[in-house]
């Protein structure tokens, strides 16, 4: 066996080059694929942590639901996320990941086993211990509900040979497993508390993460209270967190400036100066995770015709849109989808500038020299991706394809991309890890979020061999071709990768914006005198 990672005197040790050179595994423990950059305001020396106060933090959507094993909003993620512990964490730096629950993990040279330690002093909110029971019931239950199955398909089945041992025998091997342990939403639960509920968690606290749920007004607030048996016995420091939904962007930047809120997770762009020059606020930034695309259900015609796709394609101005919605501060995305701070991106531009004619005679080549009419749906909740639409109409109006844009409001937005009702729809994706997590799960003909109905039989034997695959220089050379057919099919014309820009007050310490917006940091948050 060897060893993926050891935990020393409450210390982890990583290993990183050693574990590169012993195993041929390219997993996350060993990407480093980018380092935060530097805020842009640098708070004052803050001293030692102090323990006591709260901290309350704004956000977009107030999400559905509590179940970490059914979610996939972002919104329900950041209100899910600190009541849970997993059994492995995402590190500071965009890539790695860490110990949580587990305190050791050894892996089989074959690479075929996972050989799990847990932590001894694990209690779920419950008061119970966390046991491997727990750990193979949560398993078990993900691979069950089917939201996030595939992280977990390779494994053929798990045995606990005693209370604090976890083995996983995988069918094949799967390079990402270990990001996967990593994902937030692949908590471990509370048996006890999920049968007790029916194995229902919708407003339900199954945790044993640093806080824990004290209450759920929806429209208003959920409020977390510090956790007291904690596996790590100095953390948290806050007694209290609270999640305010306010779907308007200025009323955030606005509580923000006025020390109402203490966090904003996400700035907008047209207000980045202005909270930049604010007393007292905190701009910090690094290279994100959240890209936006324009997606098109291949099934219903024209878009049936790859003609018409990539027509859309080169009839779209993505640098135009940057710099009217973006302020040009995205990356705008030419070429595959996986941004420029990540390993396996493509780096090679595809659709270099906007081609009008190339656009008119792929349509005349298809039959609609006359263009035609069509849908384009968004969340009217997300005003950025309404302006963003409103570029795209016009620039498909220049080469003949009518567009009428239909805002939804956002649940009504997700139900009918989820059913995939729509010509053409405007949204992103956030917090992707592993390239497994940007490709199979959207692009494979069986993946969960194949909201385009997109179908190949090539690429998806290529993400099949890719999440096989251990060797960090063949993931590599396969995730580009995957990227290279994907951007020439077009079931998205992708657009642009954002910044992740967070803002809070300078009494806030110890906050690390991490690129995929998880804030799971706020176990290591404290706060000062007030400002």
């Amino acid at each position: 066996m060897t060893v993926r990672f050891l935990i020393h005197h409450g210390c982890f040790s990583h290993g990183f080059h050693l574990c590169c050179l012993l195993v041929t595994a390219a997993s996350v423990a060993c990407d480093r694929s980018t380092t935060p950059v530097s805020p842009t305001t640098q708070p004052a020396q803050a001293g030692n942590p102090q323990r006591g106060g709260r901290v309350i933090i704004a956000i977009q959507d107030e999400g559905a639901r509590l179940d970490p094993h059914l979610v996939t909003d972002a919104g329900s993620m950041r209100l899910i996320e600190n009541i849970y512990s997993t059994l492995l964490r995402y590190g500071a730096t965009y890539g790695e990941v860490e110990p949580d629950l587990a305190l050791r993990l050894d892996q089989s040279e074959d690479g075929l086993t996972y050989r799990i330690t847990l932590r001894e002093n694990a209690f779920f909110h419950s008061g119970r211990p966390v046991t491997s029971m727990d750990v193979r019931y949560s398993l078990d239950r993900i691979r069950t509900l089917g939201v996030r199955a595939d992280h977990f398909a390779a494994i053929d089945h798990i045995e606990t040979p005693d209370a604090q041992t976890v083995v996983l025998r995988l069918a094949r091997r799967f390079a990402p497993l270990e990001t996967y342990l990593a994902h937030p939403m692949n908590a471990i639960v509370d048996r006890e508390v999920v049968e007790a509920h029916k194995g229902r968690l919708d407003d339900v606290d199954a945790g044993s993460g640093p806080f824990q749920l004290a209450s759920w007004k929806r429209g208003q607030h959920l409020r977390l209270s510090r956790f007291g048996t904690y596996h790590l016995h100095d953390r948290p420091y806050l007694n209290e967190v609270e999640f305010r939904p306010m779907p308007d962007e200025t009323a955030r930047s606005t509580m923000l400036q006025t020390g109402e809120i203490d966090l904003m997770l996400s700035i907008p762009a047209k207000d980045l100066s202005l909270i930049r020059d604010t007393r007292h606020v905190v701009v910090e930034s690094v290279p994100g995770t959240f890209w936006e695309y324009l997606g098109i259900n291949v099934t219903r015609p024209p878009f049936d015709d790859v003609r018409v796709r990539q027509a859309v394609a080169w009839a779209i101005d993505r640098d135009l849109i940057n710099q009217l919605v973006k302020f040009g501060r995205a990356q705008v995305l030419d070429g595959g989808h996986l941004p420029d701070n990540h390993w396996a991106s493509l780096n090679e531009s595809m659709y270099p500038h906007r081609d009008v004619q190339r656009a008119k005679s792929l349509l005349a080549e298809a039959g609609f020299e006359n263009g035609f009419e069509t849908t384009l749906k968004i969340g009217s909740n997300f005003s950025y991706q309404v302006r963003a639409a409103e570029v795209v109409k016009q620039n498909l109006r220049d080469v003949g394809i009518r567009v009428t844009l239909k805002a939804m409001e956002s649940t009504v937005f997700f139900a009918a991309l989820g059913r995939q009702d729509f010509d053409m729809v405007l949204v992103g994706w956030v917090g992707f890890v592993d390239p497994d997590e940007w490709t199979w799960n959207l692009f494979h003909s069986q993946g969960k979020y194949n909201q385009q109905s997109y179908r190949n039989p090539t690429l998806d034997a290529l993400l099949d061999e890719a999440r096989t695959t251990l060797e960090r220089k063949r993931r590599k050379a396969l995730y580009a071709k995957i990227q290279q057919i994907v951007a020439m099919d077009c079931p998205m014309v992708f657009l642009y990768a954002n910044e992740q820009i967070s803002a809070y007050r300078d009494r806030v310490h110890g906050f690390t914006v991490h690129p995929t917006a998880t804030t799971i940091s706020l176990r290591d948050t404290w706060v000062s005198a007030s400002d």
